[in-house]
C-alpha cells in the first residue's frame, strides 16, 4: 500500500528510476514512512474546539481566546527552548533529538488524554485545573516541538546524501520531503475530523463524547508510535544540529540590518507566516462551531467540516510543491512576493469582520461566515505551506550568492521572530476577547479581528515602506 502511495502521489513528479531506487532502498524507505508518519495528529483538525472543551467553562458557548493563547505559548515556549534543546542535538545528533521529541510528545499527548478523562468524570473539579491544564500541556508541547525543529530536516537531507540516489541530491527535494510531510499529516486531518464528528453526531452523552473526542489524542500516539519505530531503522551518524544563542542571534540581525531592504523584506515573511500559523487555529472554533449547528437542523452538512479540514492541508501540501517547482522563479520575485503575502494576509484577516458588518443578522449571515472561514481555511494553509521553505530559502541565497555559508543565526533568528509575532497575536487575541465576556460569539470575534487588522497594518507599515524608499542591495559577505 505504501509503496503505491510513494508512486503516485508522495513521490510524484520525480523520476521513475528515482522511485524505484526509493523503493529498493531500506533506510531511504523506513526515512519516507518516517517523514509521511511522524506527523500524523489526529486531533490537527479539531484542535481548538477540543482544547475549548477541555479549558472551557461548562455550558458556555464556545471561545476560542484560551486556545489559541495555549497555541500562541507553545511558539514562545520554541523560541525558549530552542538553544537547551540544540545543545541536546549537538551533543546527540539529529535522530537523537527526534526520537526524545517524539517520546516527549507522546507524553504530553496522553496527557490531554488524561485531562479529557478527569473532564468528564468529574466536571466540577476540572473547571478549576482545566484551564491550567490546557496552557501547562501546550506549553511543554512547544519544548517537544523545539527538539523536533530542524532535525527532521537534516536527517532527510543526510539520508538522501547518504543513499547516491541522483534524484534525491537536487536540491528542491526538502520541497518534496515537506509535501510528504503535510499529505501524511492530512490522512491524519481525514480520520480525525471523521471521528469527532461521527462522536458528535451518534453519541448523546457529553461525557462520553468527551472521552471519545479526547481519544484523538490517543490516536496520536499509535501513530507516533509507528514513527519511532521507522526511526529505529535509520543509521545515526550523531551528526550535530547547532542552534545558536542569543548573542549570536543579535549578531546575525546586525549584520541583516546593514541591508535595511532585505530586512524589511524578511519582517513582512515573518509577519505573514506568523499570521498565517494564528489564522490556521483560528478559524477551527467558529468553522466547527457554525457548521455543528448547521449540521444539526441538516444532516448534510456532517461531511462538510471534514472536507475543508482535508482541504486546508492539501492547500500547505500544494503550497510546499509550489516552492519545489518554482523556486527559482521564487527567488528572484521576492519584493513582490513579499508585498504580496502581506496584503493578502492582512485582507484575509478583516474577511471575516467584512462579511459581519456587512450581512449583520440576516439568513444568510451563517452561511456567509462558514463561507468566510472556508475561504480562510484553504487560502491561509496554501500562504503556510508555500512560506516555510519560502522564506528560509531566500536567506540561504541572500548569503550564498556571497559565496559564503548561511549564518545559522540568522535563519534562526528569523524562526524566532516569526514564534514571536505568533505570541503576540495570541496574547492580544486573548485579551481582546476576554475584556468583552458578553455578545455573541461571532461578534466578539468580528470585533478581535477588526483590531488585530488593525494592528497588523500598523505593524507592517513602516516596512512597506521602507521597501518604496531604499533600492536593492547586493548581498552581504557574512
Amino acid at each position: 500500500m505504501f509503496a503505491w502511495l510513494l508512486r503516485h502521489v508522495l513521490l510524484r513528479g520525480l523520476p521513475v528510476e528515482t522511485i524505484e531506487a526509493c523503493l529498493l532502498h531500506p533506510e531511504v524507505l523506513a526515512l519516507l514512512r518516517f517523514r509521511f508518519a511522524y506527523l500524523f495528529a489526529f486531533h490537527a483538525p479539531v484542535l481548538v474546539p477540543l482544547l475549548e472543551l477541555l479549558g472551557g467553562q461548562p455550558g458556555q458557548p464556545g471561545d476560542p481566546s484560551l486556545p489559541v493563547l495555549s497555541l500562541g505559548l507553545a511558539s514562545l515556549t520554541m523560541v525558549v527552548a530552542d538553544v537547551p534543546t540544540g545543545l541536546y542535538a549537538d551533543r546527540h545528533g539529529a535522530k537523537a533529538a527526534l526520537a526524545k521529541g517524539l517520546k516527549a510528545t507522546n507524553v504530553i499527548m496522553l496527557g490531554f488524554f488524561a485531562l479529557g478523562i478527569v473532564r468528564a468524570v468529574w466536571p466540577a473539579q476540572a473547571v478549576q485545573i482545566g484551564p491550567w491544564g490546557v496552557l501547562l500541556l501546550e506549553a511543554a508541547i512547544g519544548v517537544s516541538l523545539a527538539l523536533l525543529s530542524g532535525a527532521d530536516t537534516v536527517l532527510f537531507l543526510q539520508v538522501a546524501r547518504r543513499s547516491q540516489i541522483p534524484g534525491l541530491l537536487h536540491r528542491s527535494f526538502e520541497g518534496v520531503g515537506s509535501s510528504i510531510r503535510y499529505l501524511g499529516t492530512m490522512v491524519a486531518v481525514l480520520v480525525g475530523s471523521v471521528l469527532y464528528d461521527l462522536t458528535a453526531w451518534l453519541c448523546s452523552s457529553d461525557s462520553i463524547k468527551l472521552v471519545l473526542q479526547s481519544g484523538l489524542f490517543g490516536l496520536t500516539v499509535l501513530a507516533e508510535l509507528w514513527a519511532l519505530h521507522e526511526l529505529r531503522k535509520i543509521h545515526d551518524d550523531h551528526a550535530p544540529l547547532h542552534r545558536p544563542g542569543l548573542s549570536e542571534l543579535l549578531r546575525g540581525f546586525a549584520e541583516v540590518l546593514r541591508f535595511p531592504r532585505f530586512f524589511a523584506e524578511m519582517w513582512l515573511l515573518s509577519m505573514a507566516a506568523a499570521v498565517a500559523l494564528f489564522a490556521v487555529y483560528l478559524v477551527q472554533s467558529p468553522l466547527s462551531r457554525l457548521l455543528t449547528a448547521q449540521a444539526l437542523a441538516n444532516p448534510w452538512y456532517w461531511p462538510l467540516y471534514t472536507l475543508l479540514a482535508v482541504l486546508g492541508y492539501f492547500a500547505c501540501s500544494v503550497g510546499s510543491q509550489h516552492y519545489a517547482r518554482h523556486r527559482e522563479e521564487g527567488l528572484h520575485t521576492l519584493p513582490q512576493r513579499s508585498v504580496g503575502l502581506w496584503l493578502g494576509s492582512w485582507l484575509l484577516l478583516g474577511l471575516l469582520p467584512l462579511v459581519r458588518w456587512l450581512l449583520g443578522g440576516g439568513p444568510w449571515h451563517k452561511m456567509a461566515l462558514i463561507g468566510g472561514c472556508a475561504v480562510l481555511c484553504v487560502l491561509y494553509n496554501y500562504i503556510r505551506g508555500f512560506i516555510e521553505p519560502y522564506s528560509a530559502a531566500t536567506l540561504v541565497r541572500f548569503t550564498q550568492e556571497a559565496g559564503r555559508t548561511v549564518p545559522v543565526s540568522v535563519v534562526s533568528g528569523f524562526n524566532s521572530l516569526k514564534r514571536g509575532a505568533h505570541f503576540a497575536y495570541s496574547a492580544v487575541f486573548f485579551w481582546l476577547q476576554r475584556r468583552s465576556l458578553h455578545g455573541e460569539p461571532d461578534t466578539r470575534l468580528a470585533q478581535s479581528l477588526s483590531y488585530l487588522a488593525v494592528g497588523f497594518l500598523l505593524l507592517c507599515l513602516p516596512a512597506l515602506l521602507g521597501l518604496r524608499r531604499v533600492k536593492p542591495q547586493v548581498a552581504p559577505t557574512l
